[in-house]
């Protein structure tokens, strides 16, 4: 070889390698756009609910006796619980494929299932998660729930595994709470 051949290899492979830096980056920003926009949306589902479901309060205790402003106001609070659900079934989807990356994935799990356990959340999901309604429906949350696949990010393939390291995806496995 002589010195252009050198030179040329030289200049190479710093480019090629800001290439591949610069590729991962982008893959990851991209990862990091996804799940800032699924926080927004978590976040505008909180803002619906009452300001006891956010302390991990008790469901207040009404009259026997349900007024319509009541009424209206528990069907608001079932459609917001309902769709904190759909958002906790589609998060669960990104991070299957491969969206959502692992420390993310690590503060979201644990904060669904917290959330699960509380207040107005618990009341809407028992009978979901029983199959009494929507059976069909939130399978992936099911197997959150029950921790039968705490993490849905399981890449098969070598590719899969690539991709998923590629985007910041590790399939480092989240402390579970101790079940009561």
């Amino acid at each position: 070889m002589n010195a252009e051949h050198w030179i040329a290899l030289g200049a190479a492979v710093p480019a090629i390698i800001t290439l591949v830096v610069s590729s991962v980056s982008a893959a990851r920003a991209r990862v990091k756009t996804i799940e800032d926009a699924y926080i927004a949306r978590y976040w505008q589902i909180l803002d619906l609910f009452p300001a006891d479901a956010l302390i991990g309060g008790e469901r207040p205790q009404g009259d026997a006796e349900e007024s319509p402003a009541e009424r209206a106001e528990r069907k608001e609070l079932r459609k917001s619980v309902l769709l904190y659900l759909r958002l906790c079934e589609d998060e669960l989807e990104l991070r299957k494929l491969g969206w959502v990356g692992g420390e993310t994935w690590e503060q979201w799990s644990l904060g669904i299932q917290a959330q699960l356990k509380q207040w107005p959340v618990a009341e809407e999901w028992a009978p979901i998660r029983d199959g009494q309604r929507a059976p069909r429906q939130f399978a992936l949350l099911r197997n959150l729930d029950d921790n039968t696949q705490p993490d849905p990010f399981q890449p098969h393939s070598l590719s899969e595994r690539f991709v998923g390291r590629w985007r910041g995806c590790t399939t480092k496995k989240p402390t579970r709470p101790v079940r009561q």
